[in-house]
């Protein structure tokens, strides 16, 4: 337990020493209105370009435009990394979604990338967030600064576009692949593929690993969020006003869409990013869907590489066999 939270600790410290130098706050101002509508998505114009040959697989990008334009044009262009099976029958579609701050693909490549290529044989697609990688204006300080932010408004029109946006992907891929949708999500990503889950029917099988559930309780409670807590108290927003605002982003308001026997949660007992009592109540108010608790912190995305991977795949593995 003390070296987990010691190596969480270390990280956080590092993680802070950049943080935003302008404020961002905003006063909350979106109407009120349905969920299953606020998150409406339709297919999208997905253009490929796959530019290279690896062995069994051709490699390229995707891009579309942004269903949820926010204005800004570097963040309405989604570009991503695609890796086609050369084969393409019936091969199973996994979609990976990154964390929070996380300004490449590679610590969720080292855990599944080569695995699945070697054994498996995966299609695989690798989806930027808001304000993330190639989408991060050139006045953020750093990757996803402007996704999640004391701009209360910002922040859930941002998770908008991540949802409709990802939708709009799986309805793309339903149209123009055999094989099966999966969803796995990373931290940040944890939490956005738990959401979907609750809107999206089309997906077989999803995998949230050291997610999050209710976005207000990670900012007031745990130490990735202190200054955003502390920006928001400036502007007098409590806790109670947070979670009233951002309650349509809280995936624990609504019961999956996705398969209960097909959702994967995994946690790690002494994570410092992430609550477990948040996790817990997620876990509890979905039905306890099937779940791994790892002794580690949230550091264990670099140190259970191999279990993670293990565990992850071997689920979905047995679970696409039914």
């Amino acid at each position: 337990m003390f070296f987990s939270t010691f190596i969480d600790r270390l990280a956080l410290y590092d993680l802070h020493r950049k943080r935003s130098k302008d404020k961002h706050f905003s006063a909350f101002s979106l109407d009120t209105i349905a969920r299953d509508e606020f998150y409406k998505s339709k297919i999208a114009d997905v253009s490929i370009i796959l530019d290279e040959s690896r062995k069994k697989y051709m490699v390229g990008t995707f891009s579309y435009e942004s269903l949820i334009p926010s204005g800004d044009l570097v963040n309405d262009t989604l570009k991503g990394e695609v890796f086609f099976n050369k084969t393409d029958i019936d091969k199973p579609n996994v979609i990976f979604v990154h964390g929070w701050r996380m300004d490449s693909y590679d610590r969720i490549k080292k855990i599944f990338h080569h695995r699945i290529m070697k054994d498996l044989g995966w299609n695989m697609y690798y989806f930027s967030l808001p304000y993330h990688f190639e989408r991060e204006p050139e006045h953020s300080r750093y990757s996803g600064e402007l996704m999640i932010s004391a701009n209360i408004d910002r922040t859930v029109e941002s998770t908008r576009q991540a949802i409709v946006d990802l939708r709009a992907l799986i309805h793309w891929i339903k149209a123009n692949k055999t094989g099966p949708v999966i969803l796995v999500g990373v931290s940040l990503g944890g939490w956005i593929a738990n959401l979907i889950a609750t809107l999206e029917s089309q997906i077989d099988v999803v995998a949230s690993i050291f997610y999050a559930n209710r976005l207000s309780y990670s900012i007031w409670n745990t130490i990735p969020g202190k200054f955003i807590r502390e920006e928001l108290e400036q502007h007098g927003v409590t806790y109670e006003d947070l979670i009233r605002y951002w309650e349509i982003t809280d995936p624990s308001q609504a019961v999956p869409k996705v398969n209960k026997d097909h959702i994967l949660l995994i946690s790690a007992k002494y994570d410092q990013y992430i609550d477990i009592k948040d996790a817990d109540s997620l876990w509890e108010s979905w039905g306890k869907p099937e779940r791994y608790l790892y002794n580690c912190g949230h550091a264990g995305i670099v140190l259970c590489r191999k279990k993670l991977a293990l565990d992850t795949l071997s689920f979905i593995q047995k679970k696409l066999k039914r």
